[in-house]
């Protein structure tokens, strides 16, 4: 069986299991901008370098040992993401490596054994485009900081109990008032 290649330009909509029967390899390049659930997650700046602003993919459908239908492929860019630290824009090589078993209902998802990532297949359609864009979000990391920089705002530090002001605390305290308040 031959396998072809469809390079730079990936299709929009497909028929994921045809795709799988064939044999089908995508290499393509998809603009950052395509993806407006992942644009949300940058730092506003951005890259002004053309080539940071493209997403590079590869996807292989095929199928497992267990004749399972299967994406596998590659997924990198270089996003620019916000530190959590200093708030300031910090530049991440992005990569991850996906291997997802297509399924066309809920009830086979449920059959499949542990260890296994899912993509429902509705009405044997496959949008690309969200296929990749959800692959890329659940890869992001949970906290993005630059190795070394200062915080955007100062942590305060507890003061020691014996230099609490008791009386300051209680004035700021909405309920100080109803200390005095006895019940008959």
């Amino acid at each position: 069986m031959s396998k072809k290649s469809n390079i730079q330009r990936l299709p929009v909509e497909v028929d994921p299991f045809r795709l799988v029967d064939q044999g089908r390899i995508f290499d393509g390049r998809i603009p950052l901008n395509d993806f407006p659930r992942l644009k949300e997650q940058l730092f506003e700046g951005g890259a002004d370098d053309v080539d940071k602003n493209i997403v590079n993919v590869h996807l292989e459908f095929t199928r497992t040992d267990t004749r399972l239908p299967v994406v596998r492929g590659t997924i990198s860019s270089v996003l620019q993401m916000t530190c959590q630290r200093c708030l300031k824009g910090t530049e991440e090589l992005f990569e991850t490596e996906l291997e997802v078993v297509l399924v066309s209902s809920d009830a086979q998802a449920e059959k499949l054994q542990e260890g296994f990532d899912t993509w429902l297949v509705e009405e044997q359609q496959m949008f690309l485009r969200d296929f990749i864009e959800d692959e890329i979000l659940l890869a992001l990391p949970l906290v993005i900081a630059h190795e070394k920089c200062d915080a955007a705002r100062k942590l305060i530090e507890a003061l020691p109990e014996n230099e609490i002001d008791e009386t300051a605390l209680e004035d700021e305290n909405p309920f100080a008032a109803l200390k005095d308040l006895k019940l008959n």
